[in-house]
């Protein structure tokens, strides 16, 4: 590969590294307010997947696991490389940190992909609500797991190299 075509893949490398954290992130900041106020989404996709499993924890704790899981994921995608690069500190705790959160990351969807597709949840989850019932579905939660995911299966193949650095 010549020069201009390694410096363009380094461009898309780079995009699809902080692009990706960013879109994750976003993500899962996002669903922090449904997951963290007793919204009646996260209280249905969690009973649901309770009284199909008969495992207490997917309900009422579920919501709570999971969204601090998320939050740590962000941080460590978007929030530690951030505030090491405003430092000018090693590029490689970066690139280790991106890795780590996109691992939690990949976790967590690849658990809601399965769980959308599995189970009696479905792909498509109630997005808005009317005297308590459901009264609009749709399949955005399941989507924006799977983009995800590959973003952070991306993620981690393109930081992989940073986990050997010192």
């Amino acid at each position: 590969m010549d020069k201009n075509g390694a410096t363009i893949m380094n461009l898309f490398s780079r995009l699809i590294v902080w692009g990706g954290g960013v879109f994750i992130s976003a993500i899962f900041l996002d669903s922090l307010r449904f997951k963290f106020t007793g919204h009646p989404t996260p209280e249905h996709i969690f009973t649901t997947l309770r009284d199909w499993s008969g495992i207490g924890l997917f309900f009422p704790a579920g919501p709570w696991i999971i969204g601090l899981g998320e939050l740590l994921a962000a941080i460590l995608l978007i929030g530690v490389p951030a505030v090491l690069l405003l430092m000018k500190q090693n590029a490689g705790l970066i690139g280790k940190s991106q890795f780590l959160g996109a691992l939690i990351a990949f976790g967590i969807m690849s658990g809601a992909i399965v769980f959308h597709l599995f189970t009696p949840l479905g792909i498509e989850t109630p997005v808005e609500w009317a005297n308590g019932e459901p009264a609009k579905f749709s399949g955005a939660l399941f989507y924006s797991a799977c983009v995800s995911w590959a973003l952070a299966v991306s993620i981690m193949i393109l930081r992989r190299g940073d986990l050997k650095s010192a």
